[in-house]
């Protein structure tokens, strides 16, 4: 147990050090993910700035909204805990789908050229 707790803890330290604090997935297909930019979306809900939040990640309002019923029910009963996760999860991705369709390549959802799998095509060509 302890060892797996030790080699997570390096794995994570890796993912760190190679992708400097940047989501890998962006890093890797440099495609924003469902979760790109729900810290600034957070930063913004802290500062009472509704509309740059829901700029930056509407999701975040999602996930205000839906922890309290998620704990409760994770406690409570574990059926609809998975009920209401599904749901969620659900309403995440279709917003993701939207936002990609609507807004990607443009800020706040940019397309980041300096990608791991672009670098690896040019280095094949």
């Amino acid at each position: 147990m302890k060892k797996s707790i030790i080699n997570l803890l390096l794995v994570i330290v890796i993912l760190v050090v190679l992708f400097m604090w940047q989501c890998p997935f962006e890093r890797i297909t440099g495609i924003p993910c469902p979760g790109c930019m729900m810290t600034t979306a957070a930063y913004y809900l802290l500062r009472l700035d509704f509309e740059k939040a829901f700029y930056f990640n509407p999701v975040i309002y999602l996930l205000v909204v839906m922890s309290m019923p998620l704990i409760y029910t994770y406690f409570k009963n574990r059926k609809w805990f998975r009920r209401l996760l599904t749901l969620t999860l659900a309403i995440w991705l279709g917003i993701y789908i939207y936002r990609m369709i609507t807004i990607f390549p443009d800020y706040p959802m940019p397309y980041v050229e300096d990608n791991l799998i672009a670098r690896i095509l040019k280095g094949i060509k």
